[in-house]
């Protein structure tokens, strides 16, 4: 009787580690299907968001606002492979408006985030960071409150908006949350093709949407990207000046 009940008790403190080593790897693969599942969830979302801001500056009837800021003009163009390069001369900057063939290439790192809107183009240096600033409020309101916290700046100067001045945008909000996480949208203009410089109606609007993970509650933009990451989006729209009016 004694060796049949430690017979028993062994059977039963392994059938234990059995179950353990499973629910072990189970709640593993839980948590991996959890993570990639809100991975999905996010990139979803900040797509949602690049094509609704893409739809909404391709509707605006004053096409005059869809363009380039002034004295930050630059162009675009297909090359030989029908890839999407930014035009160049040797004499010139990049991206120049002056002449050129396309040449440079656009993609800024793996993660498909473009030079004209990469928000973090210096190390330490975020372009938008919102604090939860504008936590339900349209962006004409907000936008004051961002530049006197100084989470706006100037780290990539090819980005067209946000900015702490113009308000011709103001129609599209660049700031948007949901579940907890805080979407930022940036966008370019820029004109094309090459050879045409500035004196054509074709334009290209290049459109980031980003967020940190892990969402920070740091006060600055710079405090932010301490121990997170940036993900983004990356859409290329289309705009002809003039083909609404």
């Amino acid at each position: 009787m004694n060796n049949n009940r430690g017979a028993t008790l062994v059977e039963l403190m392994i059938a234990m580690i059995i179950i353990l080593i499973v629910s072990i790897g189970f709640f593993s693969w839980l948590s991996t299907v959890t993570r990639m599942n809100l991975s999905i969830e996010r990139n979803n979302t900040a797509y949602a968001m690049a094509n609704d801001v893409a739809d909404r500056l391709q509707r605006m009837n004053d096409n005059s606002l869809i363009q380039p800021r002034s004295g930050s003009s630059r162009c675009v163009g297909f090359d030989v492979s029908a890839n999407l390069r930014g035009c160049n001369t040797a004499a010139t900057p990049p991206l120049t408006c002056t002449g050129g063939t396309p040449q440079v290439p656009l993609s800024s790192n793996a993660t498909g985030l473009t030079i004209l809107t990469n928000p973090n183009v210096t190390s330490g240096t975020l372009y938008l960071y919102d604090n939860n600033l504008c936590a339900g409020q349209m962006w004409s309101d907000c936008r004051g409150s961002l530049t006197a916290a100084s989470n706006i700046n100037t780290a990539n100067g090819n980005i067209d908006h946000p900015n702490a001045i113009s308000s011709a945008y103001d129609s599209i909000n660049p700031i948007r949350s949901y579940k907890g996480t805080t979407y930022y949208a940036v966008w370019s203009v820029a004109y094309m093709p090459c050879n045409a410089g500035t004196n054509t109606d074709r334009r290209k609007i290049f459109i980031t949407v980003y967020w940190i993970d892990p969402e920070p509650t740091a006060t600055t933009a710079a405090a932010a990207l301490s121990g997170a990451a940036i993900k983004s989006v990356s859409l290329v729209a289309d705009k002809t000046i003039g083909a609404e009016t």
